[in-house]
């Protein structure tokens, strides 16, 4: 599976209107993806647009685009579990939609009560999803209060449910505290690692995290992360995530969605080389 995420082809904050789902499947497709990392706001956008769910999902079929990966699960960790439902359906709706069988969940919270309770509350997100027979994906966040691989391998742990994995975002990962960590991910079971988010960055890292993973992210292979040693330590433990190429920029969203894409993919084949071959993780679209 080679796919990458969508929303960051077209400027941050740009409303998403019905013509830009053509734009932007063709923008995929032609530049050689099979799949599109797809976020509510795309189909929202779209549906508010005049645009009909079956026509939305019915392009990227018909351009060969799979949609292995939907996003983001992130209002959960103070909700209780009428909230979490409430939250969860529409994206867990739009995974079945799309035949796509990862959710992708975070969390940007600085402080909790206790990890305990973020646990029991993913560990219901996962519950939710089962019922549904899809999977929870968990995106540390360096600034949050699951900051690095270690962290969220311990509360992968705690949450102990069969149906939830990692992703691994290559920004995240650079950027975690302490550094990027080997061991810990040599030490992850294959199948807990579900997705694998590459872009790139510079080794000094800017004044504000947040604006950077949002705004000046690199093209992999564009920057100091060591993307290749990663990729060995995967393909060394049998590990099969969906390849998700996700480069937030603006000024690479600045020269458009058919040659921002078309670099994306590019730079993709050549950190991969040869790596992870384009396998589908997804299902039919509806």
């Amino acid at each position: 599976m080679r796919a990458i995420s969508a929303p960051t082809l077209l400027p941050l904050g740009r409303p998403f209107a019905a013509a830009d789902v053509r734009t932007l499947v063709d923008a995929i497709a032609d530049a050689g993806f099979d799949g599109a990392q797809l976020t509510s706001s795309h189909l929202d956008g779209a549906v508010a647009d005049g645009m009909t769910p079956e026509e939305f999902f019915g392009y990227h079929r018909d351009r060969g685009l799979t949609i292995p990966t939907v996003e983001v699960l992130m209002e959960w960790v103070h909700a209780d579990r009428q909230e979490i439902a409430e939250q969860a359906r529409p994206l867990l709706d739009i995974a079945q939609w799309a035949g796509s069988p990862t959710v992708i969940a975070t969390t940007s919270e600085v402080e909790v009560p206790s990890i305990a309770g973020v646990a029991e509350r993913l560990a219901y997100l996962c519950d939710l999803a089962a019922e549904r027979g899809l999977q929870i994906s968990f995106e540390f966040l360096p600034w949050s209060v699951v900051p690095n691989i270690r962290a969220a391998v311990r509360l992968l742990d705690a949450v102990d449910r069969d149906n939830l994995g990692l992703v691994v975002d290559m920004w995240h990962w650079f950027r975690q505290p302490g550094g990027p960590d080997y061991d810990t991910l040599r030490d992850v079971p294959a199948e807990r690692i579900h997705v694998l988010q590459l872009c790139d960055a510079p080794a000094r890292p800017a004044d504000d995290l947040r604006t950077e993973t949002i705004t000046a992210r690199l093209l992999p292979g564009d920057g100091d992360a060591d993307i290749e040693a990663v990729l060995d330590v995967l393909v060394a433990t049998g590990a099969d995530p969906v390849v998700a190429t996700e480069v937030y920029s603006a000024s690479l969203a600045g020269l458009g969605p058919a040659e921002m894409a078309r670099r994306a993919f590019a730079a993709t084949e050549t950190v991969l080389g040869g790596r992870f071959p384009s396998i589908s993780h997804a299902g039919p679209l509806i």
